[in-house]
């Protein structure tokens, strides 16, 4: 029930909120995710954003979706941003919006980013403690 719970709460929220952390900065940023079907998360960027030096020196990343009845999943992973013409191209089809934003999967500045979770929790709206999510 909590996979699916995640998959709802993120497929009704319009974006992410990805964190990093540089240097005891933390940094955050509004990012469209979607979710493979073995439970990764994945998103793109493009390769001069300064996202990916901040990958370079810190994966560790969280995310939040928050979504219109304001329920909430929050995922805690390891960044990994070495994917391949084969990740790209689905991630191409998993995500159409990014059809406008690059050519194809060869595109040089097309970085794919996949977060592999090492926490994921869900809560509903309110004052409540969190669920975990068994990987």
């Amino acid at each position: 029930m909590s996979k699916e719970m995640v998959r709802k709460i993120i497929d009704d929220s319009p974006y992410a909120v990805l964190a990093t952390s540089v240097n005891g900065q933390p940094r955050v940023r509004p990012m469209k995710f979607v979710i493979t079907e073995d439970f990764k998360f994945w998103c793109s960027t493009v390769n001069i954003s300064g996202k990916v030096g901040e990958f370079k020196q810190n994966n560790k990343v969280e995310i939040c979706w928050v979504d219109s009845e304001k329920n909430q999943v929050r995922v805690e992973g390891v960044l990994d941003f070495s994917g391949d013409a084969g990740k790209k191209k689905k991630l191409f089809e998993l995500h159409p919006g990014m059809k406008g934003l690059f050519k194809d999967e060869y595109d040089p500045k097309l970085v794919h980013v996949e977060v592999v979770p090492t926490n994921v929790r869900w809560k509903e709206r309110g004052f409540c403690e969190y669920h975990k999510v068994k990987l």
